[in-house]
């Protein structure tokens, strides 16, 4: 009786951890798909920064421009 109660203990104790793990496991693999969505994201707006960079500088050199043609 005593070796089943151990063996009862023991299987009981690895379900436990296979079910822990299998929470882990899932966690894991629900932050790697977050991390794929934020670095679509990011890939967004630093494409959306860079061509607003671009239009800054025409409307910069645009500026400049006029003012010279103002000055002449």
């Amino acid at each position: 009786m005593k070796d089943l109660t151990i063996y009862i203990g023991n299987m009981i104790w690895i379900i436990g951890i296979i079910f822990t793990m299998c929470i882990a496991y899932r966690q894991i693999a629900q932050l790697s798909d977050d991390m794929i969505v934020l670095e679509a994201r990011l890939e967004k707006k630093i494409k959306m920064i860079n061509e607003s960079e671009d239009r800054i500088v025409e409307l910069e050199k645009e500026i400049i421009r006029l003012q010279e043609s103002r000055c002449k």
